[in-house]
Protein backbone atom coordinates (compact mmCIF):
# COMPACT_ATOMS: atom_id res chain seq x y z
CA UNK A 1 0.00 0.00 0.00
CA UNK A 2 1.76 3.62 -0.70
CA UNK A 3 0.74 4.71 2.76
CA UNK A 4 4.61 4.72 2.75
CA UNK A 5 4.08 7.77 0.69
CA UNK A 6 2.58 9.69 3.69
CA UNK A 7 6.12 11.76 3.83
CA UNK A 8 6.80 15.37 4.30
CA UNK A 9 4.54 17.28 2.68
CA UNK A 10 5.23 19.09 -0.45
CA UNK A 11 2.98 21.61 -0.60
CA UNK A 12 1.72 24.42 2.11
CA UNK A 13 -1.12 27.30 1.61
CA UNK A 14 0.85 30.18 2.56
CA UNK A 15 0.53 33.71 0.85
CA UNK A 16 -0.62 33.04 -2.99
CA UNK A 17 -1.06 36.12 -3.78
CA UNK A 18 -3.96 36.33 -6.74
CA UNK A 19 -2.40 33.09 -8.17
CA UNK A 20 -5.39 30.85 -6.45
CA UNK A 21 -8.03 30.63 -9.02
CA UNK A 22 -10.90 27.31 -9.83
CA UNK A 23 -10.15 27.23 -13.66
CA UNK A 24 -6.53 27.94 -15.19
CA UNK A 25 -5.36 31.51 -15.27
CA UNK A 26 -4.36 33.41 -18.04
CA UNK A 27 -2.12 35.36 -15.88
CA UNK A 28 1.14 34.12 -15.50
CA UNK A 29 2.09 32.19 -12.36
CA UNK A 30 5.42 31.50 -10.87
CA UNK A 31 6.94 28.44 -10.38
CA UNK A 32 10.40 27.55 -8.21
CA UNK A 33 13.60 26.40 -9.64
CA UNK A 34 15.80 24.57 -7.22
CA UNK A 35 19.64 25.52 -8.40
CA UNK A 36 22.45 23.03 -7.21
CA UNK A 37 22.59 24.47 -4.11
CA UNK A 38 19.60 23.68 -3.28
CA UNK A 39 18.27 27.59 -3.24
CA UNK A 40 14.95 28.53 -4.36
CA UNK A 41 14.55 31.11 -7.48
CA UNK A 42 11.22 32.47 -8.45
CA UNK A 43 11.15 32.36 -12.57
CA UNK A 44 8.42 33.45 -15.04
CA UNK A 45 6.12 30.94 -16.32
CA UNK A 46 3.82 30.48 -18.99
CA UNK A 47 -0.16 30.49 -18.69
CA UNK A 48 -1.72 26.77 -17.40
CA UNK A 49 -0.91 24.36 -20.04
CA UNK A 50 -4.71 23.94 -19.34
CA UNK A 51 -5.14 27.20 -21.60
CA UNK A 52 -3.95 25.91 -23.82
CA UNK A 53 -5.48 22.51 -24.90
CA UNK A 54 -8.73 23.63 -23.38
CA UNK A 55 -10.09 24.36 -26.84
CA UNK A 56 -8.46 21.75 -28.51
CA UNK A 57 -9.76 18.78 -26.54
CA UNK A 58 -13.21 20.13 -26.09
CA UNK A 59 -13.62 20.17 -29.94
CA UNK A 60 -12.20 16.36 -30.23
CA UNK A 61 -14.82 15.76 -27.95
CA UNK A 62 -17.31 17.16 -30.04
CA UNK A 63 -19.09 20.06 -27.48
CA UNK A 64 -17.31 23.43 -25.58
CA UNK A 65 -16.22 22.41 -22.15
CA UNK A 66 -15.86 24.31 -18.77
CA UNK A 67 -12.65 26.43 -18.73
CA UNK A 68 -10.07 23.67 -17.71
CA UNK A 69 -11.91 21.00 -18.53
CA UNK A 70 -12.49 18.53 -21.42
CA UNK A 71 -15.67 16.80 -22.33
CA UNK A 72 -15.20 12.87 -21.95
CA UNK A 73 -17.53 11.78 -25.07
CA UNK A 74 -20.14 8.82 -24.29
CA UNK A 75 -17.82 5.53 -25.08
CA UNK A 76 -16.92 2.01 -24.15
CA UNK A 77 -13.75 0.98 -23.34
CA UNK A 78 -12.16 -2.38 -21.49
CA UNK A 79 -11.13 -1.77 -18.02
CA UNK A 80 -8.58 -3.77 -15.86
CA UNK A 81 -5.33 -5.54 -17.01
CA UNK A 82 -5.47 -7.79 -19.84
CA UNK A 83 -2.85 -10.46 -18.88
CA UNK A 84 -2.39 -11.56 -22.74
CA UNK A 85 -1.18 -8.11 -23.79
CA UNK A 86 0.08 -6.63 -20.28
CA UNK A 87 3.29 -7.87 -18.72
CA UNK A 88 2.20 -7.01 -14.97
CA UNK A 89 -1.29 -7.67 -13.66
CA UNK A 90 -2.15 -8.05 -10.34
CA UNK A 91 -4.95 -9.67 -8.71
CA UNK A 92 -7.34 -7.13 -8.21
CA UNK A 93 -6.65 -5.53 -11.73
CA UNK A 94 -8.66 -8.95 -13.44
CA UNK A 95 -10.76 -9.70 -15.18
CA UNK A 96 -10.29 -7.02 -17.61
CA UNK A 97 -13.97 -6.35 -18.50
CA UNK A 98 -16.19 -3.89 -20.96
CA UNK A 99 -17.53 -0.79 -19.44
CA UNK A 100 -19.96 1.99 -20.82
CA UNK A 101 -19.55 5.32 -19.73
CA UNK A 102 -21.97 8.60 -20.10
CA UNK A 103 -20.79 11.61 -21.09
CA UNK A 104 -19.07 14.25 -18.46
CA UNK A 105 -16.37 16.57 -18.03
CA UNK A 106 -12.80 16.12 -16.71
CA UNK A 107 -10.35 18.55 -15.39
CA UNK A 108 -7.23 18.85 -17.71
CA UNK A 109 -4.83 19.07 -14.53
CA UNK A 110 -4.66 17.72 -10.95
CA UNK A 111 -5.71 20.61 -8.67
CA UNK A 112 -3.55 22.79 -7.90
CA UNK A 113 -2.26 23.94 -4.79
CA UNK A 114 -3.46 27.72 -5.65
CA UNK A 115 -7.10 26.94 -6.79
CA UNK A 116 -7.32 24.36 -3.38
CA UNK A 117 -6.49 28.05 -1.48
CA UNK A 118 -9.20 29.59 -3.04
CA UNK A 119 -11.40 27.08 -0.91
CA UNK A 120 -9.81 27.08 1.83
CA UNK A 121 -9.90 30.62 2.08
CA UNK A 122 -13.83 30.85 1.04
CA UNK A 123 -13.98 28.63 4.93
CA UNK A 124 -14.97 25.47 3.14
CA UNK A 125 -12.32 23.38 3.06
CA UNK A 126 -9.15 22.27 5.44
CA UNK A 127 -5.70 23.23 4.74
CA UNK A 128 -3.08 19.88 3.79
CA UNK A 129 -2.26 18.09 6.77
CA UNK A 130 1.41 19.14 6.50
CA UNK A 131 3.67 21.38 5.07
CA UNK A 132 6.74 21.28 2.87
CA UNK A 133 10.30 21.69 4.38
CA UNK A 134 11.33 25.20 3.41
CA UNK A 135 14.55 23.92 2.32
CA UNK A 136 12.83 22.15 -0.94
CA UNK A 137 10.21 24.39 -2.01
CA UNK A 138 8.08 27.57 -0.63
CA UNK A 139 5.28 29.69 -1.91
CA UNK A 140 3.92 31.62 -3.63
CA UNK A 141 6.36 29.61 -6.34
CA UNK A 142 4.43 26.38 -6.06
CA UNK A 143 0.58 27.50 -6.62
CA UNK A 144 0.73 26.01 -10.06
CA UNK A 145 1.60 22.91 -9.19
CA UNK A 146 -0.84 20.08 -7.91
CA UNK A 147 -2.21 20.18 -3.91
CA UNK A 148 -1.27 17.58 -1.98
CA UNK A 149 -1.37 15.98 1.51
CA UNK A 150 -5.01 16.02 1.35
CA UNK A 151 -7.21 13.55 2.07
CA UNK A 152 -10.52 11.78 -0.04
CA UNK A 153 -13.11 13.81 2.79
CA UNK A 154 -10.90 17.17 1.68
CA UNK A 155 -10.84 15.97 -2.32
CA UNK A 156 -14.64 15.62 -2.61
CA UNK A 157 -15.39 18.85 0.16
CA UNK A 158 -13.00 21.10 -3.07
CA UNK A 159 -14.76 19.58 -6.17
CA UNK A 160 -18.63 19.54 -4.78
CA UNK A 161 -17.56 23.32 -3.26
CA UNK A 162 -17.20 24.26 -7.11
CA UNK A 163 -20.65 24.17 -8.10
CA UNK A 164 -23.53 21.59 -8.94
CA UNK A 165 -22.29 18.57 -10.62
CA UNK A 166 -18.87 18.53 -9.81
CA UNK A 167 -17.53 15.54 -7.78
CA UNK A 168 -14.49 12.87 -7.84
CA UNK A 169 -14.33 10.87 -10.78
CA UNK A 170 -15.50 7.37 -10.24
CA UNK A 171 -12.87 4.76 -10.92
CA UNK A 172 -14.50 3.47 -13.78
CA UNK A 173 -14.30 7.70 -15.05
CA UNK A 174 -10.62 7.84 -14.05
CA UNK A 175 -9.12 5.14 -16.57
CA UNK A 176 -10.98 5.49 -19.49
CA UNK A 177 -10.07 9.83 -19.25
CA UNK A 178 -6.48 7.70 -18.79
CA UNK A 179 -6.61 5.32 -21.64
CA UNK A 180 -9.09 6.52 -24.13
CA UNK A 181 -12.51 5.20 -25.60
CA UNK A 182 -12.16 1.86 -28.02
CA UNK A 183 -12.15 4.42 -30.65
CA UNK A 184 -9.53 6.43 -29.18
CA UNK A 185 -7.74 2.95 -29.14
CA UNK A 186 -8.06 2.20 -33.06
CA UNK A 187 -10.82 -0.06 -32.02
CA UNK A 188 -14.41 -0.06 -31.78
CA UNK A 189 -16.95 -1.02 -29.13
CA UNK A 190 -18.61 -3.72 -31.02
CA UNK A 191 -15.29 -5.15 -31.61
CA UNK A 192 -13.74 -7.81 -28.93
CA UNK A 193 -10.33 -7.28 -30.07
CA UNK A 194 -10.97 -3.73 -28.14
CA UNK A 195 -9.79 -5.60 -24.54
CA UNK A 196 -6.09 -5.85 -26.38
CA UNK A 197 -6.04 -2.61 -27.77
CA UNK A 198 -7.14 -0.51 -24.64
CA UNK A 199 -3.19 1.31 -24.23
CA UNK A 200 -1.38 0.26 -21.07
CA UNK A 201 -0.27 4.11 -20.22
CA UNK A 202 -2.14 7.42 -20.88
CA UNK A 203 0.84 8.37 -23.83
CA UNK A 204 0.66 4.44 -25.15
CA UNK A 205 2.91 1.53 -24.56
CA UNK A 206 6.27 2.95 -24.65
CA UNK A 207 7.50 2.26 -21.17
CA UNK A 208 7.20 5.38 -18.23
CA UNK A 209 10.24 8.02 -18.42
CA UNK A 210 11.01 11.37 -17.23
CA UNK A 211 9.95 12.28 -21.00
CA UNK A 212 5.79 11.33 -19.96
CA UNK A 213 5.59 11.43 -16.17
CA UNK A 214 6.84 13.01 -13.21
CA UNK A 215 8.28 10.21 -10.85
CA UNK A 216 11.20 8.74 -9.52
CA UNK A 217 14.25 8.80 -12.54
CA UNK A 218 16.57 6.26 -11.03
CA UNK A 219 18.52 8.48 -8.30
CA UNK A 220 15.84 10.99 -6.84
CA UNK A 221 12.06 11.76 -6.66
CA UNK A 222 10.49 13.95 -8.84
CA UNK A 223 12.56 13.25 -12.47
CA UNK A 224 15.56 15.05 -10.20
CA UNK A 225 13.97 17.88 -8.19
CA UNK A 226 12.93 15.84 -5.33
CA UNK A 227 9.40 17.24 -5.21
CA UNK A 228 6.15 17.75 -7.63
CA UNK A 229 6.25 20.07 -11.10
CA UNK A 230 3.81 22.19 -12.35
CA UNK A 231 0.82 20.69 -13.72
CA UNK A 232 1.37 19.96 -17.24
CA UNK A 233 4.70 20.41 -17.35
CA UNK A 234 5.18 17.05 -19.61
CA UNK A 235 2.51 17.13 -22.73
CA UNK A 236 4.20 13.88 -24.40
CA UNK A 237 2.56 12.29 -21.28
CA UNK A 238 -1.18 13.44 -21.79
CA UNK A 239 -3.68 10.98 -22.63
CA UNK A 240 -5.81 10.14 -26.10
CA UNK A 241 -8.23 13.81 -24.79
CA UNK A 242 -5.60 15.42 -23.86
CA UNK A 243 -5.74 14.94 -19.86
CA UNK A 244 -2.26 16.07 -18.48
CA UNK A 245 -0.33 13.96 -15.66
CA UNK A 246 -2.89 10.74 -15.56
CA UNK A 247 0.48 9.18 -14.50
CA UNK A 248 3.28 10.43 -12.20
CA UNK A 249 2.94 14.12 -10.21
CA UNK A 250 0.29 12.72 -7.57
CA UNK A 251 -1.96 10.02 -6.90
CA UNK A 252 -5.30 11.02 -8.00
CA UNK A 253 -8.62 9.90 -5.12
CA UNK A 254 -11.31 8.44 -6.80
CA UNK A 255 -14.98 8.22 -6.02
CA UNK A 256 -15.04 4.58 -5.25
CA UNK A 257 -14.80 2.27 -2.50
CA UNK A 258 -12.05 -0.56 -3.26
CA UNK A 259 -13.47 -3.56 -4.65
CA UNK A 260 -12.80 -6.60 -6.37
CA UNK A 261 -13.64 -6.19 -10.11
CA UNK A 262 -16.67 -8.41 -11.82
CA UNK A 263 -16.50 -9.95 -15.11
CA UNK A 264 -19.98 -8.83 -16.71
CA UNK A 265 -20.23 -5.77 -19.09
CA UNK A 266 -21.09 -2.66 -16.63
CA UNK A 267 -22.72 0.98 -17.33
CA UNK A 268 -21.70 3.98 -15.44
CA UNK A 269 -20.36 1.74 -12.51
CA UNK A 270 -20.26 3.62 -9.01
CA UNK A 271 -18.41 0.58 -6.99
CA UNK A 272 -19.56 -0.71 -3.99
CA UNK A 273 -21.42 1.28 -1.27
CA UNK A 274 -19.23 1.05 1.40
CA UNK A 275 -15.97 -0.37 2.02
CA UNK A 276 -12.64 0.17 3.94
CA UNK A 277 -10.71 1.81 1.59
CA UNK A 278 -10.78 4.48 -0.97
CA UNK A 279 -9.34 4.10 -4.34
CA UNK A 280 -6.45 5.85 -5.65
CA UNK A 281 -5.03 6.50 -9.60
CA UNK A 282 -2.30 7.55 -11.07
CA UNK A 283 1.04 7.11 -9.81
CA UNK A 284 2.91 9.85 -8.17
CA UNK A 285 6.29 11.47 -7.83
CA UNK A 286 7.81 8.89 -5.81
CA UNK A 287 7.09 6.08 -7.87
CA UNK A 288 9.40 3.80 -9.43
CA UNK A 289 7.89 0.51 -10.44
CA UNK A 290 6.60 1.81 -14.09
CA UNK A 291 4.28 -0.80 -13.67
CA UNK A 292 2.28 1.12 -11.17
CA UNK A 293 2.34 4.23 -13.57
CA UNK A 294 0.03 2.26 -15.90
CA UNK A 295 -3.99 3.27 -16.71
CA UNK A 296 -4.71 -0.01 -15.27
CA UNK A 297 -2.78 0.09 -12.04
CA UNK A 298 -5.13 0.48 -8.62
CA UNK A 299 -3.76 1.48 -5.69
CA UNK A 300 -6.36 1.84 -2.18
CA UNK A 301 -5.76 3.35 1.13
CA UNK A 302 -7.50 4.68 4.04
CA UNK A 303 -9.75 7.77 3.12
CA UNK A 304 -8.39 9.58 6.58
CA UNK A 305 -5.04 9.22 5.01
CA UNK A 306 -3.64 12.57 3.44
CA UNK A 307 -0.09 11.67 1.86
CA UNK A 308 2.67 13.49 0.59
CA UNK A 309 1.96 11.97 -2.72
CA UNK A 310 -2.29 12.13 -2.41
CA UNK A 311 -3.60 14.57 -4.58
CA UNK A 312 -6.91 14.80 -6.98
CA UNK A 313 -8.62 16.07 -10.15
CA UNK A 314 -12.44 17.02 -10.21
CA UNK A 315 -14.93 16.14 -12.87
CA UNK A 316 -18.53 17.41 -13.78
CA UNK A 317 -21.43 15.97 -14.78
CA UNK A 318 -22.47 16.15 -18.81
CA UNK A 319 -24.37 18.39 -19.73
Amino acid sequence: MFCRFCLAALLVLAACGNDASIGPSTADVASADIDAGGAIAEVAQAPDAADTLAADAASDAGSAAPAGMVLIAAGTFWMGCNPVKDATCNADEKPQHKVTLSAYYMDLTETTAGQYKACVDAGVCMPPSDVQPATSATYPGLTNNPVNNVNWTQAQQYCTWRGAGYDLPTEAQWEMAARGSCEKNGSSSSDPACASAMRTYPWGEAAATCSYAVMFDGSNDGCGENSTWPVGSLPAGDSPYGVHDMAGNVWEWSRDWYSPYGSSAVTDPLGTDTHIFRILRGGGFEQNDIFALSAYYRDHNDPNVAGAENGFRCIRAYP
